[in-house]
């Protein structure tokens, strides 16, 4: 049976919860142990992953036959691309400058490619975006819904895009204006993190159309969060830390064993 609209808004947020439960090591390190060495790994990383999900939210809007899905990814790409009206350089180019007020070069920053793990990620939401767009869409936006204003009432501040949690850097307006755009995009009501719920809500109407969301939306915080915990590693790394351990950090798969297999101990 189809759960109601207010039960699948509650298991998408379940979902988009686990972003932050128990949480990664990169939030670990940006809250708790943040350095401008480390933070330029982040920043590097994030330029590259926020240069391409424009065109997710197009493979999405392209395979869409609704026109008010349509206009929302539109406006979405809009502000990503041509004009973020909460600053003047562009949402992208925000971003950049955040990064080379760390200590990048701009250059370096235009044409650097990702590492191994950020092309991995990059992969998958390629991958995602090209599915029925339904699931699509639930998969690439996840990562807004996780910083909706539902979300920030579940989780606190953790889950706010904000300049506050890089204040200990010391930098300028100019050179965090990219965090107040991300706060007014996606934390209040109407944005970023709202929109993809009143939409889902809408269109999966079926208990199997909500299950593909939900499971499509968990893969891709999966996803992220992997990223994620490997980035925070390499933060730590940078900043002359001692780094946590990636191992057991992920549950291995339990498996049931055909008759007369055994486990090697």
């Amino acid at each position: 049976m189809a759960r109601t609209p207010e039960q699948f808004k509650q298991a998408l947020l379940d979902v988009c919860q686990t972003r932050w439960v128990p949480g990664t090591y990169l939030e670990e390190f940006n809250r708790n142990n943040l350095k401008r060495e480390g933070a330029r790994v982040y920043a590097l990383e994030h330029c590259v992953f926020a240069a391409n999900f424009p065109r997710w939210l197009a493979n999405i809007a392209g395979n869409c036959p609704h026109l008010d899905v349509r206009q929302y990814l539109i406006e979405n790409m809009f502000v990503e691309e041509v004009r973020d009206p909460t600053v003047i350089t562009g949402h992208y180019e925000s971003l950049v400058d955040f990064a080379v007020a760390l200590g990048l070069d701009r250059q370096f920053v235009y044409n650097y490619r990702g590492s191994d793990i950020t092309r991995w990620r990059m992969g998958y939401c390629e991958w995602a975006s090209k599915r029925h767009w339904l699931e699509g869409f639930a998969a690439i936006t996840a990562s807004e819904v996780s910083r909706g204003k539902d979300m920030i009432a579940r989780m606190g501040e953790r889950a706010k895009s904000s300049r506050k949690l890089w204040a200990s850097l010391n930098l300028s307006d100019k050179e965090l204006a990219h965090w107040d755009s991300a706060e007014e995009a996606d934390s209040h009501e109407g944005g970023h993190g709202d929109m993809p719920i009143v939409i889902l809500q809408k269109y999966a109407k079926t208990q199997e159309e909500q299950d593909a969301c939900l499971f499509a939306a968990q893969e891709l915080l999966d996803v992220y969060c992997m990223w994620a915990d490997q980035i925070g590693v390499w933060a730590f790394q940078a900043a002359g830390l001692k780094a946590p351990s990636l191992d057991g950090r992920r549950k291995g798969p339990v498996m049931k064993l055909a008759a007369g297999e055994r486990q090697i101990a």
